[in-house]
């Protein structure tokens, strides 16, 4: 990443109102592509998972639109409010599936000429995420891998493969309901499952199967403090 190139707007930005305590601690704002799925699993991880130096905000869409570059726009929008301090963090958080090439790079590009930002993409999707709290995919049969891979819908409702798999899993699963905290028992699992699809991680997203999601969490939980 490098430094941002653009100039700092003239007027002065407000300071984000932290968490008591730990106000000279690190922020890590959230906007991501999915209206509800990763929300629902930030804004519990901001309930109950956080490390105690990290206050994680999660910005809500206004609109409906959830291209890469809107959840860039969200970030940036944060950014042209409020002053962000050195040891902050901004990630925009997109899936893979159907976003292009062009799309996905013009965003990576401008992410990286600012220093405090992110971007984390998941490839097919960001459910790949939360499977990987419940299975290795590295086991899956190749009729798996490539259900995975392809996720494509399996069911006139719309639901992907992705989202057929987690219904099997976890019992119950719809995108803008389910249990996220049950899948925190098993985030170590899927920190370390993900680090080992990341096969490389000097990529500007992970071209095959993978989930840069395990990075962001690290952040959360102060893991790349230590």
């Amino acid at each position: 990443t490098g430094v941002q190139t653009c100039a700092l707007p003239i007027w002065k930005r407000k300071s984000f109102e932290r968490q008591e305590g730990i106000k000279s601690g690190r922020l890590v704002v959230i906007a991501a592509e999915g209206k509800d799925t990763e929300n629902i699993y930030f804004e519990e991880m901001k309930a109950s998972m956080h490390a105690s130096g990290v206050h994680v905000e999660v910005l809500r869409r206004g609109t409906n639109e959830s291209s890469p570059e809107e959840v860039y726009r969200q970030i940036q929008g944060f950014v042209s409010e409020y002053d962000i301090d050195e040891d902050d963090q901004l990630w925009a958080v997109v899936d893979r599936d159907k976003w292009t090439e062009k799309m996905l790079s013009e965003v990576a590009m401008k992410c990286s000429q600012n220093r405090f930002f992110n971007f984390c993409v998941s490839n097919p999707c960001f459910e790949l995420w939360l499977i990987l709290h419940l299975e290795d995919v590295e086991h899956y049969s190749e009729e798996d891998w490539n259900g995975l891979s392809e996720n494509k819908k399996t069911s006139r409702n719309g639901d992907t493969w992705t989202k057929k798999r987690l219904r099997s899993l976890m019992g119950s699963y719809r995108e803008s309901k389910y249990e996220a905290a049950t899948l925190f028992p098993n985030i170590e699992d899927a920190i370390a499952r993900a680090s080992k699809l990341d096969i490389k991680p000097d990529d500007r997203w992970p071209q095959t199967v993978g989930t840069r999601v395990y990075l962001l969490v690290n952040s959360i939980l102060a893991k790349d403090q230590q």
